[in-house]
């Protein structure tokens, strides 16, 4: 007996008469979990631990999260529906094994004639059966494609920011969504006809390249999955696979992206399904955003970019909320080293005079760092000397920024406030706006 006869017989005998209870045990489980898991990464990533607190290692992770549940949920779900199906028709056969009796019936036309010329109840159960096995396999095996390529990709940007000073280039959603892609592809294998096959004798840098390959299949996670995804190509119509991994993984990605949109503004984007407008919906017009009024707020959202305290305001100031985002303190640092500005270092004052005068001069260096981090305009006016103070907010717990301006000098009527912020290397702010609001006095 040969081991592919041996092998196929265990696996008859061992696993294939209980494998759908444990297929749907597994998948039912992880449905009914990820099921409510946007939710719970909401709650995480937004108020146990900020976006606006990420750098581009967690904001990966919050992502990859996001696609690694997709693509599961999606299988599990494919698998559930084929073995639901697969059960229906088995409890068909069961009771009644002989199939159609075509002599009871008393219909003679085409469709009968054809239906006794298919396959047997039994041929089509097996045929199911085996597309069922094959989605949960795909699920898991999809799911570690993805979780190759997030590995892969954080390593990439941890070296183009670390090594290569490229932070703004991952700060650009469409270079993270080219290298998704990119990467997403290369670890199912779509580049592969790329590689040359080398001949099996020894090359001057065989070894180097033999030990670079190893290094990056593990470390990368292929060892996962590659052998099983092979079989798949080996045994199957290999630009069918690719084609349909590719679109399944795409999906995962495109639906992550646009689920994350609910609540995460910045590079996503909304995949409407159905026409909610109630305004007609014109770019480029006054547009007001009630969430970035302190009066609004509702228990448990968050300010996100900032606030102000109410559309109408009757006091004489204007109170001034921005939240901080962690990819501000590269530019941050770099205005704070320009204008000699230690953070850790405090030394011995041998008088209150010299303390008080110290930690004056201080306050104020803080205060034009932050003004060159802000660009603030009212009513297309400039604000160059605004006072801030760090401040977390009582309401969302963000932690950020705060500035009171005085307005006892606007007219009544309606007035704009506009907050942009610099970038790291440039300096320029005028592309990068942080967030506008309109008021009445």
């Amino acid at each position: 007996m040969s081991i592919e006869t041996k092998h196929k017989k265990v696996l008859n005998k061992n696993y294939a008469p209980i494998s759908w209870q444990l297929e749907f045990l597994i998948a039912g489980g992880v449905i009914f979990s990820l099921y409510k898991s946007t939710d719970y990464f909401k709650e995480i990533f937004l108020h146990k631990y900020p976006i606006s607190n990420f750098d581009y290692d967690q904001g990966l992770l919050f992502f990859g999260t996001y696609v690694l549940t997709r693509a599961l949920l999606i299988g599990f779900v494919a698998n559930v529906l084929l073995r639901g199906v697969w059960m229906a028709y088995s409890g068909i056969s069961y009771w009644f094994p002989n199939g159609v009796s075509f002599d009871k019936l008393k219909l003679n036309h085409e469709g009968l004639e054809q239906m006794r010329k298919r396959e047997k109840a039994i041929v089509r159960l097996t045929r199911l059966d085996k597309y069922a096995n094959l989605s949960f396999a795909v699920a898991i095996i999809f799911t570690f494609v993805v979780l190759s390529t997030f590995i892969v990709m954080f390593l990439s940007q941890v070296f183009m920011v670390e090594v290569l000073g490229l932070y703004d280039w991952i700060q650009n959603p469409l270079v993270n969504y080219v290298m998704a892609v990119f990467i997403l592809l290369l670890q199912l294998g779509v580049f592969d006809f790329l590689v040359k096959r080398k001949s099996g004798a020894r090359t001057k840098f065989a070894a180097v390249r033999r030990l670079l390959y190893n290094v990056y299949y593990y470390v990368s996670g292929l060892f996962l999955y590659r052998r099983e995804l092979l079989v798949l190509r080996t045994n199957g119509k290999t630009w069918v696979i690719l084609s349909f991994g590719a679109a399944y993984l795409l999906l995962c990605l495109v639906i992550s992206v646009s689920q994350i949109g609910d609540f995460y503004q910045y590079g996503t984007f909304k995949i409407p399904l159905f026409d909610d407008r109630t305004t007609y919906n014109i770019e480029g017009v006054y547009n007001m955003d009630s969430a970035l009024y302190e009066d609004n707020y509702k228990e448990g959202a968050v300010f996100y970019y900032g606030c102000i305290q109410s559309e109408l305001i009757k006091e004489d100031y204007l109170k001034l909320f921005v939240v901080h985002w962690k990819h501000n303190d590269y530019y941050l640092q770099h205005v704070m080293d320009s204008l000699d500005f230690k953070k850790q270092e405090l030394p011995r004052f041998k008088t209150d005079s010299l303390r008080s005068d110290f930690y004056e001069n201080r306050a104020v260096t803080y205060n034009t760092a932050i003004n060159r981090l802000y660009r603030v305009r009212m009513d297309d006016k400039p604000l160059d000397s605004l006072k801030w103070q760090r401040y977390k907010h009582p309401f969302s717990g963000e932690e950020g920024y705060l500035s009171y301006i005085a307005i006892d000098s606007l007219s009544k009527g309606r007035h704009a406030i506009v907050v942009k912020s610099s970038n790291r290397f440039s300096g320029s702010y005028g592309q990068n706006t942080v967030f506008s609001a309109l008021f009445w006095k």
